[in-house]
């Protein structure tokens, strides 16, 4: 509707412009020279202005009137008012068992990828249980590299939700592997202090629930969890107190897994120094959600998603098709027979589109929106329909 007005008050303006330009030109711009009718150039241009002021205020009071008698006086944000904070903070593009539908969680999306990813690697209770009967169990470290606002630390290390928010998400039977030792790292400030809070809170309940031990009993220790504010992608830069506590974490394992869950894409300049580093020098395991080039693909579709990781900020070298990624792997000096690539596009780009349109949707009923993110939804429905990008689980062994 502003619109409507726009040519009026542009015109209004032009011509406030031009009058006070000829006053100026005519008679000068000192305030005390008066043009043959008695009017000083400063006189003329707080008129002038206060006429241009009464007209933009009565147009917006006539939008606003208008408006009010058009729809309701109270609209539909006081909706604001019931949603629930805090929410759940999952970062991924999940993955989609079923098609959305209007009772579909973003966040059961999201822990359903990295418990696919997870179960891919074999680090799920039902590996881990002859062990744990036998006494046997192989202790394990994991170093996840993105961890987003800590809801993935949280499923990773907690026995139970912590938050009723995490109830949405929240799945007993195919709960994680235990690790008895964690180490995140990102490099956004933002949602590292964001993590940090939700692990504080995890270890306050931590210390509630867990009864005193008998008297000449030792307490056993819980599972450590350490976060850092790093750049993943680059191992020379970790400080080292990063560095000490991996090593030590390393130390007191037998088993080290590195997780990339939906992260490794965006690694500067490439993702290939950071899995030379733990195949090398870490000796660790490598799993991940991450994406591929099309083997398929067109040049067209090429120079086209050449410029969308500009806007991704994603290096073009981590877009490799699945076999060349193979072959990175096996560089870097993982065995051919450890390494899985699993294709899962189909449960991941499409079905991600739906929901973020519907979800669009459902948000503007309230006078919100999901933002910068529907260009994310353009793109993941040129993804789902082309198959230009390939959304793949990769699990490297040692």
């Amino acid at each position: 509707m502003a619109s409507h007005y726009l040519p009026s008050m542009f015109n209004a303006l032009v011509s406030v412009a031009i009058t006070i330009g000829l006053h100026w030109y005519h008679y000068g711009p000192e305030s005390r020279q008066e043009s043959p009718v008695g009017v000083t150039t400063s006189q003329l241009v707080q008129t002038c202005l206060g006429l241009v002021l009464y007209q933009l205020v009565r147009l917006v009071t006539q939008k606003w009137w208008t408006s009010r008698e058009r729809e309701s006086i109270y609209g539909l944000q006081h909706g604001r008012l019931h949603l629930h904070v805090p929410t759940a903070m999952w970062m991924n593009m999940g993955y989609w068992k079923n098609d959305p539908t209007p009772t579909t969680k973003m966040s059961e999306a999201c822990c359903n990828l990295l418990k696919t990813v997870l179960a891919e690697a074999g680090c799920s209770k039902e590996m881990e249980k002859p062990g744990a009967t036998n006494g046997t169990r192989r202790r394990k470290c994991l170093i996840d590299l993105g961890f987003g606002c800590g809801d993935q630390t949280v499923y990773l290390m907690s026995k139970e939700p912590i938050r009723s928010c995490d109830k949405d998400w929240w799945d007993e039977e195919a709960h994680a592997v235990t690790f008895d030792h964690y180490i995140g790292i990102t490099k956004d400030a933002v949602q590292a202090r964001y993590a940090s809070e939700r692990v504080e809170e995890l270890k306050r309940c931590r210390k509630q629930a867990a009864p005193p031990p008998p008297p000449g009993i030792q307490e056993q220790p819980h599972p450590s969890i350490t976060l850092f504010c790093a750049d993943a992608a680059k191992p020379p830069s970790w400080d080292p107190q990063l560095q000490t506590c991996i090593q030590s974490a390393r130390d007191q394992s037998d088993d080290c897994w590195v997780l990339a869950l939906d992260t490794a894409y965006h690694f500067e300049p490439s993702r290939w120094p950071l899995v030379y580093h733990v195949c090398s020098s870490l000796d660790a395991s490598f799993m991940a959600f991450d994406l591929c080039l099309s083997p398929t693909a067109t040049l067209t579709e090429k120079l086209f998603l050449r410029i969308l990781t500009l806007l991704l900020g994603a290096p073009w070298p981590n877009f490799v098709t699945p076999q060349a990624y193979r072959e990175k792997l096996m560089q870097a000096g993982y065995h051919a027979d450890k390494i899985t690539i699993v294709d899962i596009s189909d449960r991941v780009f499409m079905p991600l589109a739906t929901f973020l349109a519907a979800q669009d949707r459902r948000l503007k009923t309230l006078g919100l929106g999901i933002g910068s993110l529907g260009i994310a939804r353009s793109m993941f429905g040129w993804w789902g329909r082309s198959g230009v990008v390939r959304g793949v689980v990769v699990v490297a062994k040692k």
